[in-house]
């Protein structure tokens, strides 16, 4: 599909049958159409939307796919296979961004508000399907009175983290027309945004953990719930594809876990331990050999056996890796704060994704709020990396504006203005 990288796919409301609906999306960056071919109510809005310049696809299920350009195969993010994934990458199954409402909102290892997101996802993509277009299909919910801000934070959740949201109505919103409307254009500012910025999908993750692992079988659930969690925990997190490793570098990293339940290969396994060698920490399951390294302080971490190899630690499970949660857990105690590239004051309704440009002399922190509305008190961003200028943009600004920098022991703090949605810090070293 040729220059899909440039579309902004949207799902026509089923009722909206009538071709004069297309004014709706007059002055919005929306240029892809996403019609059942089913839908003979539909046929003229078809033909009026491509006349006027929209590209047209018919959504399909991936068993359904006869492979016509005109379709766009919807491929469920549990039956995604890694191996030749499509220029388009549309997948289903993905979460609509939100704070989770109800008694166990506060469950988890963080203990702040549980967020769903699909950004740990969107790196997972990015890593192991790199000349792909991702498009995620996440429905409203129907049992929520959904706001334009909460259409707004939908198109933000997938747009940050270098994806596409296909844009999707409730019910409610697309019979009245006045609501839609609202909707469209509060979706229309996050994407115009982050079209203005098109370099900042260039930028790649800065993080001092990174997770190995196949991401398949047996391996796939643990490996993806950690990558979810970590994020949760804003512990910035790289994925290492396991068929690549032995080759690729491990340059930057202070950690790599392993949760995999199988001992890598010889190659890999030796890769590892250089790493470890080197100064690095490796956590993996209780599976690995260990043929060198001795053993570290007893008790200090209740759930891992720690051995000292060269400059570095190897930390072996006591029992099988089964629990992401304490495994998102083990994995900041054990690198220690010490590391931590970025934290977070005040920021529990925030997601943050941390990324430098290719020469690593820019960087960019950009920040959800999942809350939809201003913070009840001041966010501070800090930051291990000592930068001598901070920019900050958010949407509906044409400009940026400076912020103060703070020098801190551990790096440098930046005090945050109030921002609804979604907003970002360039930084230059």
């Amino acid at each position: 599909m040729i220059g899909a990288e440039n579309w902004f796919p949207m799902r026509w409301p089923p009722g909206w049958r009538d071709p004069s609906f297309l004014d709706l999306l007059k002055d919005t960056p929306i240029n892809c159409l996403l019609i059942p071919a089913a839908e003979p109510d539909l046929s003229a809005v078809r033909q009026q939307a491509r006349r006027v310049g929209f590209t047209c696809l018919s959504p399909a299920s991936p068993e359904g796919s006869s492979g016509s350009l005109e379709q766009l195969p919807l491929i469920p993010r549990s039956a995604l296979s890694w191996q030749a994934p499509p220029k388009v990458l549309a997948v289903s199954e993905c979460v609509w961004p939100a704070i989770v409402a109800g008694t166990n909102a506060l469950a988890g290892p963080t203990g702040v508000p549980w967020v769903d997101s699909n950004g740990w996802f969107c790196q997972l993509v990015r890593a192991l399907a790199p000349t792909s277009t991702l498009w995620l299909a996440y429905e409203p919910p129907a049992d929520k009175l959904l706001t334009p801000q909460s259409y707004a934070l939908a198109a933000a959740d997938a747009e940050a983290h270098g994806a596409r949201w296909v844009i999707s109505l409730d019910a409610a919103t697309a019979a009245e027309v006045t609501y839609a409307k609202a909707a469209l254009r509060a979706i229309s500012q996050v994407l115009s945004f982050f079209s203005a910025h098109r370099a900042w999908r260039q930028f790649r993750p800065c993080a001092a953990v990174g997770v190995l692992s196949d991401f398949s079988g047996n391996n796939r659930e643990l490996a993806e719930e950690l990558l979810n969690l970590l994020s949760r925990r804003h512990l910035p997190f790289r994925v290492l594809p396991k068929s690549s490793q032995g080759e690729a570098p491990l340059n930057g990293l202070k950690a790599i876990v392993y949760p995999d339940a199988s001992m890598p290969p010889a190659p890999l396994r030796n890769h590892l331990l250089d790493f470890v060698r080197a100064g690095g920490l490796l956590i993996t399951g209780p599976q690995w050999e260990l043929h060198e390294g001795s053993p570290g302080p007893e008790d200090v971490y209740r759930r891992f056996r720690v051995f000292n190899a060269g400059r570095g630690r190897l930390a072996i499970a006591k029992e099988e890796l089964s629990d992401p949660y304490l495994l998102a857990l083990d994995t900041h105690l054990l690198l220690g704060r010490a590391h931590d590239l970025i934290r977070l004051w005040n920021g529990g309704s925030l997601n943050v994704y941390y990324a430098a440009s290719p020469d690593s002399k820019r960087a960019l922190v950009q920040l959800i709020n999942y809350a939809t509305r201003r913070p009840a008190h001041p966010v501070t961003v800090g930051l291990a990396r000592r930068y001598r200028q901070a920019r900050w943009w958010e949407i509906g600004n044409e400009q940026p504006r400076a912020l103060e920098i703070a020098p801190a022991s551990q790096g440098i703090e930046l005090p945050l203005p109030e921002f609804d949605i979604c907003a970002a810090i360039e930084l230059e070293a």
